[in-house]
């Protein structure tokens, strides 16, 4: 998704408070793309689905009763988090084949990463599994994140966006926030309202989804994987392109359409948005 207005919500609040359609218009977008990345990381795309679009249909018709700047994010977070809790809060395990990952299984593209770059999988595979309690510095595992992020992307040919040689250090607890193994609760909320302020670490998140998930419920062992095809980026999707998406355009945009996604309106018809534009056309495929 393109995204070059450095607003921040609370700024494009306040001028769509004063007529600014525009500005709304962003905002909303903003807080669907949030929304998809927590639904998804928590649920995957299709447990997410429902509650997202939810979450989305009860900000549009409550936003315009919030009157400060500063309660909206608190407020607009407390929509998703109710309707999350219904479905079980978090996954603890997928291997769903899907457009975005080349119809291959997330496991077996992390296990044959597991065998190019071992180190960087068995660090990802000790901070996500589900139960463990190992005590483990998250900066590293970031940094081994990213690498598998890079190898899948060059050799398995998942079209990636948010792969920097260089993490953004801020970005240190998203694998903790990503298995489940943040400190407390109060510590989980404060990470995910922290991320509309930065959308792309909501992309970082929602297209890494699959993969978090597969790790949550653990690989194969190297003894039960057997790699009966080669990991090739030739058979495997290019990423729909910003241009593609902006003009309604290529997989992305008709994907929406096909689900029959509507609008979300806000304030009574001021500023009408795709209820899951942007992040959520690249990747509910």
């Amino acid at each position: 998704m393109a995204e070059t207005d450095t607003r921040s919500i609370k700024v494009l609040f306040r001028e769509w408070r004063q007529g600014d359609a525009e500005a709304g218009q962003i905002m909303a977008q903003r807080f669907a793309d949030w929304y998809y990345a927590i639904a998804t990381s928590r649920l995957g795309e299709d447990a997410g689905r429902d509650p997202c679009e939810t979450a989305c249909s009860k900000f549009g018709e409550g936003v315009a009763n919030v009157s400060e700047s500063r309660a909206l994010v608190a407020w607009a977070h407390k929509i998703i988090q109710e309707e999350l809790a219904g479905k079980g809060d978090r996954v603890s395990d997928g291997d769903d084949a899907n457009a975005y990952t080349g119809n291959q299984r997330p496991k077996t593209l992390l296990a044959r990463a597991r065998v190019a770059i071992p180190d960087a999988v068995e660090l990802l595979e000790r901070c996500y599994r589900s139960g463990t309690t190992e005590n483990i510095e998250p900066l590293p595992v970031l940094k081994a994140r990213y690498k598998v992020k890079q190898w899948l992307r060059d050799n398995a040919g998942v079209p990636f966006d948010v792969a920097p040689d260089e993490p953004v250090l801020d970005r240190a607890p998203m694998p903790l926030y990503e298995s489940g193994r943040m400190a407390t609760p109060a510590e989980e909320v404060n990470f995910e309202q922290w991320m509309i302020s930065d959308l792309d670490l909501c992309k970082d998140i929602a297209e890494f989804a699959h993969f978090a998930i597969a790790l949550r419920g653990g690989l194969p062992s190297a003894e039960e994987f057997v790699d009966d095809r080669p990991a090739t980026a030739s058979n495997t999707p290019a990423p729909i392109s910003d241009a593609a998406m902006d003009s309604g355009g290529g997989g992305g945009a008709a994907t929406v359409a096909g689900l029959g996604i509507g609008a979300l309106v806000i304030g009574g018809g001021i500023v009408a948005v795709l209820l899951l534009g942007g992040l959520a056309a690249f990747f509910l495929m």
